[in-house]
């Protein structure tokens, strides 16, 4: 009888890692929409002309980006001396500029983004329109007080 009491246990013990296992691997995995938003991308400035670079990358299922070139007229050994905290007077480029998106339905959402041009911190949301185009949304409390920026992807 305490053979197949530690049996079943056993049995119940290793259904309940496999599950826990699934269960894990599936709540890692990404759609491609939210997949579409890791990569290279030439930012496009509010007057629709091309502007710096930014990579964006995955830790711990969480979105970052940082600057890979900064802005025509700008040079690459600049500082962001507008910025405050840790990001005050570090380069811009190689600065990581967004950071904590983190999946919310079809978007990333929760993460903030850094302005180099003028310093300022805002909340964020991300959304991929296709494969090859990102919409980036700062804004200040709520989403309707900002502004969108389309990213577009480079090879």
């Amino acid at each position: 009888m305490e053979s197949i009491r530690r049996k079943g246990l056993c049995a119940f013990a290793f259904a309940l890692f496999a599950l826990v296992s699934v269960a894990g691997a599936h709540a890692q995995q990404l759609s491609p929409q939210l997949q579409n938003a890791v990569g290279h991308w030439q930012v496009i400035n509010d007057d629709g002309k091309p502007w710096g670079h930014v990579d964006t990358y995955l830790i711990d299922g969480k979105l970052f980006g940082k600057v890979t070139q900064v802005r025509p007229g700008r040079n690459p050994k600049d500082l962001c001396d507008k910025c405050a905290g840790q990001l005050k007077n570090q380069p811009i480029e190689g600065m990581v500029i967004m950071r904590n998106f983190h999946p919310d339905g079809d978007q990333w959402a929760g993460g903030y983004v850094v302005d180099p041009e003028n310093g300022k911190e805002y909340k964020g949301k991300i959304t991929a329109v296709g494969a090859d185009k990102l919409n980036m949304r700062g804004f200040i409390g709520i989403s309707l007080l900002g502004r969108t920026q389309t990213w577009v992807r480079l090879p």
